[in-house]
């Protein structure tokens, strides 16, 4: 079972964003490029040809990018929640941050937070506006630890 550390919950990014905007970017600047080309020399059609490929690069990267973009927010405010209930809860259970490790990066009942040694079970009400703690016993005793 994996455990994520608030540090790590509060300070996570993805990396797949950044690569998906310079795709974007490069192919913007191909179709650029291209179109510039076949205005100066119209009769080769070639530049014509790299500006319309280029064109229908940049078309699919943004359509793909829409799509990832509507699934990194929600990822995004579920993270953000997240940050905001490992930072009550630390303070509730009057625990450090850094003592304290949850087995989910989302808020969801029934996740695991780890305090100390010892292991508890979260119940978030429907209106997740309290919740409540089980000790729990661990059948796998094999826990990594992402910090």
């Amino acid at each position: 079972m994996t455990f994520y550390s608030a540090k790590y919950l509060v300070q996570q990014t993805n990396i797949n964003d950044t690569i998906g905007i310079y795709l974007m970017v490069i192919a913007f600047v191909f179709m650029a490029v291209g179109a510039v080309a076949f205005l100066r020399n119209r009769m080769q059609t070639r530049y014509r040809d790299l500006s319309i490929i280029a064109l229908l690069l940049f078309l699919f990267l943004a359509g793909a990018r829409y799509t990832d973009y509507q699934q990194a927010k929600s990822r995004d405010d579920q993270q953000t929640q997240m940050a905001s209930f490992v930072s009550e809860f630390a303070t509730t259970q009057g625990v450090a941050k850094d003592k304290i490790f949850f087995n989910t990066q989302a808020v969801s009942d029934g996740m695991i937070v780890k305090m100390s040694k010892k292991y508890y079970r979260v119940t978030i009400s429907a209106d997740q506006q309290s919740y409540s703690l089980t000790r729990a016993y661990l059948v796998n005793p094999e826990v990594k630890v992402v910090k």
